[in-house]
């Protein structure tokens, strides 16, 4: 497969995030490493307004090949990803209601069966750090090494991994599912 190819995939996988709710305008991110490219989207771009031509390319120091555009601010955090979770072939990081609310705690225990199946019995919630930083990109690599490939961003987000932008976008959904579950419980009481 050719970059053009990568760049459709990538542009295709940003867009059902945002068609699917778990993000708003531009926020979040998308990227997907072929060879020894890690096509990303751009920053700053609302997805409603994104083209497979804006993706940008990076080699795995974070250097820029190709693109017009920005890479997204959380490039660092893609990139350690990538150099440090083998078998990650794409991350989706979204910015998502429940998973952002439930970000707020330590950890986001799993209710349902099928939570329980895809990520354990919980998923890890990284430290706060600030955004766009080396110090987030290396909690994230912590909370999702040895994991089930999702982890969420303390009072920022989730970020779910995949051997494809497929696999990686579908996780992302799950987390979103078991966060909206978690957080419907806890608003029952006991």
């Amino acid at each position: 497969m050719g970059r053009r190819v990568f760049r459709e995939l990538v542009f295709r996988a940003a867009r059902r995030m945002w068609e699917m709710g778990l993000v708003v305008g531009s926020s979040g991110n998308v990227s997907l490493r072929a060879g020894g490219v890690i096509y990303i989207t751009p920053s700053g771009v609302p997805y409603r307004h994104l083209r497979p031509g804006m993706i940008v390319e990076l080699d795995p120091e974070g250097n820029p090949l190709r693109g017009a555009c920005e890479p997204s601010s959380e490039w660092r955090m893609h990139l350690l990803i990538y150099r440090e979770i083998p078998g990650v072939r794409a991350v989706v990081h979204t910015h998502s209601p429940y998973a952002t609310a439930a970000a707020v705690k330590e950890r986001l225990g799993c209710l349902h069966d099928e939570a329980v199946l895809l990520f354990g019995k919980e998923v890890p919630v990284v430290r706060h750090a600030p955004p766009g930083t080396w110090e987030l990109a290396r909690a994230a690599v912590e909370a999702l090494q040895g994991g089930k490939g999702v982890c969420l961003l303390s009072r920022h987000g989730a970020v779910a991994t995949g051997s494809n932008l497929t696999e990686a976008l579908l996780r992302a959904a799950a987390l979103e599912e078991a966060a909206r579950i978690s957080l419907l419980r806890a608003s029952l009481g006991d």
